[in-house]
């Protein structure tokens, strides 16, 4: 009986062990967030890595209009979950909506104690120059992440395969060592990687960031431990400026053409002048919904309390910028 007993005690001793080890080895969650241009391949990285079947764009116009969340798939001791967001120049809404949408997801998951474990900002190594729409996709992407951040987050150059070796080496020593490129991030400790469309150097990159200690960003401890407005971040206030700034290029271009058209009049070339008044009219299209988007971004005025409490409830509801106008009704 004795040693029966016993070897029924070692028995179950064994099963506990191997339920023990099966605790031990539960896969740790993992959520990364994917950002870039428009066109970067951010859709197409997530696909690849995951095995998810996400709307990839094949045209100019953007397919991201919406936080989009991959398959949760396992990747050594992790369950990971890639989040794909819009780019900073989206063909269908403005900027001010990306960075509502993009600071409201971040909010919420800080809000619930869902941690961000890294950030991958995808940059085309096939681009000749960095132009105004890369370099303002790569400010809002450092404002939102913020300095300590940084040291998790990786810039990926993608399409590495599709530019020979030479060309690609020039272009990725010119972005790591220029301040007004991506030296500033580099020396805050993200890490350049690359991409050339395979699974592998796809986990390569997830691997990197797996395995850091997951930080707050900035935009995340603003919004909810600092109760600032979004307008008030550094995101916010770094896309006022561009606003501004390409309202200021909007309103002078628009006052270069006007001495055009009152030319074209003077020597009676209607044809001329037709053109000139269609561009003119598209250019100031532009301006006012640059216009409109500053107007969005602006403080909403202090209120009482139960003010606040109803407005922090909208704001995370919906837009995170709201005017004063809309505070009231």
């Amino acid at each position: 009986m004795r040693k029966g007993q016993n070897a029924g005690s070692v028995s179950t001793s064994k099963q506990d062990s191997g339920m023990h080890k099966k605790r031990k080895t539960k896969r740790k969650p993992v959520t990364i967030v994917v950002m870039g241009p428009t066109g970067s391949g951010k859709t197409s990285f997530i696909n690849t890595a995951s095995g998810s079947e996400l709307r990839v764009g094949l045209g100019l116009e953007s397919s991201t209009e919406n936080i989009q969340k991959s398959n949760t798939f396992p990747l050594d001791e992790y369950d990971v979950t890639l989040v794909d967001t819009p780019g900073f120049d989206d063909t269908n809404i403005s900027d001010v909506d990306i960075l509502a949408l993009i600071a409201k997801y971040l909010a919420d998951e800080f809000e619930n104690r869902r941690q961000i474990s890294g950030v991958i900002y995808l940059h085309r190594i096939t681009d000749n120059r960095m132009g105004g729409t890369a370099l303002r996709n790569f400010r809002m992407f450092k404002e939102l992440c913020g300095g300590p951040a940084l040291a998790n987050t990786a810039i990926v150059l993608n399409m590495w395969n599709e530019v020979n070796e030479g060309i690609r080496s020039a272009r990725k020593n010119e972005l790591v060592s220029k301040d007004n490129f991506f030296k500033p991030a580099v020396t805050a400790g993200a890490k350049v990687l690359t991409h050339d469309n395979t699974v592998d150097s796809a986990y390569a990159v997830l691997r990197h960031l797996a395995t850091r200690r997951p930080r707050p960003l900035l935009i995340q401890t603003e919004l909810v431990s600092r109760k600032k407005q979004l307008c008030e971040t550094s995101a916010g206030a770094a896309l006022l400026g561009d606003l501004v700034k390409r309202e200021q290029r909007q309103a002078e271009q628009l006052r270069d053409m006007q001495k055009e058209i009152e030319e074209a009049i003077r020597k009676k070339d209607e044809e001329d002048r037709r053109e000139l008044e269609e561009a003119r009219r598209k250019v100031d299209e532009t301006r006012r919904h640059l216009l409109s988007q500053q107007q969005r971004m602006k403080p909403v005025k202090p209120v009482g309390v139960r003010a606040q409490r109803n407005r922090r409830r909208r704001l995370f509801r919906g837009l995170l910028c709201v005017t004063s106008d809309n505070l009231e009704t």
